[in-house]
């Protein structure tokens, strides 16, 4: 019997399980018909898991909790499936702003959601350039791949973005590099795969299926030898199944690259996420009885 899953996902190359498990036929071979929408922004994840246009999505922790909770919307029960990726971030500036001097206007550096790792690790960059990190910058909200447009166009002066778009930056020239998840929080658990609770109970033994195709799929990813037919999957249009990403920038960060912030697919214990769950509850997103009633992620003692 198959089973029907619409996962969402935006265009980022920690969301290549997805796109592997579907081309290499992963999913068919577990039995599972999967339809994967390519979401412009996380607030369009969010709500499509809250409001049953989505069952499932790509998406990072912090925002899956707070979707589940209700914080940005409609609350919604949620199944954290797997870790798909670790790290993989990088902080970037505008030259101007590398080479200013302290104390001048605080720069207005983007972020690709306010309940998001990116926010966690551009105010932990932030603590060590000032004491008072709040009043340091201007951060703001916008999706991760229109970020190269605004700092192109002075609408932002950096930003803290998954990959590529962080090589990406750097590559046109308009932005480099001052930090990534590798100095700033190594190992921290980037993607997961959630899934809705009405998608589960009505698709009770789907779960695990899903789990072993995307296995399948990581081990795929983490392959040296597969880094060439990745890029095409992941530099290939979205109408022929890819994520459109810039190829040399991809290149870049994929595994095996010199790069120290590529990607790092799926995860040993990855789900101990208790500096995470931690940081949530000191910045007062969440308090701990709410996170114990919603037995989502389990802090691990």
């Amino acid at each position: 019997m198959t089973a029907s899953i619409r996962i969402g996902l935006l265009r980022l190359a920690d969301s290549a399980p997805v796109l592997v498990a579907e081309h290499l036929g992963y999913f068919r071979r577990n039995g599972l018909d999967v339809s994967i929408r390519v979401e412009p922004s996380w607030s369009n994840i969010a709500d499509g898991l809250a409001w049953n246009r989505l069952d499932a999505a790509v998406v990072f922790p912090p925002l899956a909790i707070m979707t589940a909770l209700g914080r940005r919307g409609r609350p919604v029960a949620l199944n954290p499936l797997m870790v798909l990726s670790k790290g993989g971030n990088t902080i970037v500036l505008r030259k101007s702003i590398m080479e200013a001097e302290p104390g001048g206007t605080p720069p207005r550096l983007a972020v690709v959601h306010p309940y998001s790792t990116h926010f966690l690790l551009l105010r932990r960059y932030l603590a060590t350039k000032s004491e008072t990190p709040d009043s340091f910058a201007q951060i703001v909200a916008m999706p991760p791949d229109t970020m190269l447009d605004a700092l192109r166009d002075g609408g932002i002066d950096g930003f803290c973005a998954g990959p590529p778009w962080g090589a990406a930056a750097e590559h046109e020239g308009i932005g480099g590099i001052v930090a990534g998840s590798s100095s700033i929080w190594p190992g921290h658990v980037e993607k997961t795969l959630v899934t809705t609770r009405s998608w589960s109970v009505t698709n009770p033994s789907a779960s695990e299926l899903l789990i072993n195709a995307l296995r399948d799929a990581i081990t795929f990813c983490n392959g040296i030898e597969n880094r060439e037919t990745l890029l095409r999957l992941l530099s290939a249009p979205i109408k022929e199944g890819g994520l459109a990403l810039p190829a040399g920038a991809t290149r870049e960060i994929l595994p095996g690259a010199s790069n120290k912030d590529s990607m790092v697919f799926g995860g040993e214990n990855a789900m101990a996420l208790e500096l995470m769950l931690d940081e949530m509850i000191s910045l007062k997103w969440v308090n701990s009885v709410e996170l114990s009633g919603l037995n989502f992620f389990e802090k691990q003692k």
